[in-house]
């Protein structure tokens, strides 16, 4: 007589397939709207009215972190923290700079890096950052739609962030997730000085406004009047002390709002509140070669992937290069 698989048997074994099938699915779908640009943020975009900047300010000024919050009010022992912008997609980006630049066990708790990030339209990218937020402690999750055009908002809750959650920091660095940050030069060099009032970074002069609507830096007349903007920092990376950070966050509660966070914020707000932004040759915004020398001679370096980050990481730990044996002898001198 032929075998006949029992009933139950092939009842268990069609839902363990069924189960694999949805899980599998579910992964596929998480990884394509975790990896790709939700297409609602490259759409046209036109400046809020006043009602909506007094809005997104409300939000601000209230409830504006979503929970877990991350803190380090309690750690004295750190003299910097790093907050990295960070898309909701680029959880590739966060991991490679937990895994190089970032490392907490690197600066002996003297420097700790956090990920801001806020909303998105997708339920599923939204909860696989919530596991993240678990998972590392480091993301500081705001209540506000993540896209292009609200980086100044999401800069504006950096600095909420480091001033209320992270009080006794002396210094607070603000940077993206395409970005080399070299911690050790930064504290062997610039925060060597007391900064006071100032922000320190690439200063960028005589800028003017564009005022061509088809551009993604396009700032109307009613909103910035004048000819030239402050002088300002790239975006890419720039440190202050604490004292300037409250200043700034202050400051932004106050001025007409402009989109382009590094003019708003080093540059309007700096302006308002008397904070100079001050050049550095360690600072750079363009993509570097390739060279474990110069990277060492820099503080920040632009348009990194993370296999660029990992990369690079490998070689400034090379001690076959002189130069990575010449560094890392004075930084622990």
């Amino acid at each position: 007589m032929k075998y006949m698989i029992p009933t139950t048997t092939r009842r268990s074994s069609l839902y363990i397939i069924l189960f694999v099938l949805f899980s599998s699915c579910s992964i596929l779908f998480h990884f394509i709207q975790l990896f790709s640009v939700n297409s609602r943020y490259l759409k046209p975009w036109h400046y809020p009215n006043a009602s909506n900047w007094d809005n997104s300010k409300r939000v601000i000024q209230g409830s504006l972190f979503l929970p877990p919050v991350p803190s380090c009010s309690l750690d004295s022992g750190i003299r910097l923290v790093v907050i990295v912008c960070s898309a909701p997609q680029n959880f590739a980006s966060r991991q490679a700079i937990r895994s190089t630049w970032g490392k907490d066990s690197i600066w002996t708790k003297s420097a700790k890096v956090f990920f801001v990030i806020g909303r998105t339209s997708q339920n599923v990218t939204d909860m696989f950052i919530s596991m993240e937020k678990v998972e590392y402690g480091d993301v500081i999750h705001y209540n506000l739609v993540d896209s292009y055009y609200n980086l100044t908002l999401k800069s504006v809750s950096a600095l909420k962030w480091a001033t209320t959650r992270c009080p006794n920091a002396k210094y607070v660095m603000k940077t993206d997730d395409d970005m080399f940050v070299n911690i050790p030069l930064l504290q062997k060099s610039v925060l060597r000085f007391k900064l006071g009032n100032v922000v320190v970074g690439k200063l960028i002069v005589n800028a003017r406004p564009i005022r061509n609507k088809a551009s993604k830096w396009y700032v109307p007349y009613e909103t910035y009047v004048d000819q030239y903007y402050p002088n300002y920092l790239s975006g890419t990376g720039y440190v202050m002390s604490q004292s300037a950070a409250v200043l700034l966050y202050n400051s932004s509660l106050s001025v007409p709002f402009i989109s382009l966070e590094d003019v708003f914020i080093t540059g309007i707000c700096a302006k308002n509140e008397s904070v100079k932004p001050i050049d550095s040759t360690l600072f750079t915004y363009a993509k570097q070669r390739k060279n474990p020398c110069r990277f060492l001679t820099i503080a920040t370096a632009h348009r990194m992937t993370p296999n660029d980050l990992y990369e690079m990481w490998d070689l400034i730990h090379n001690i076959h290069f002189r130069c990575v044996t010449n560094f890392w002898n004075s930084i622990h001198s």
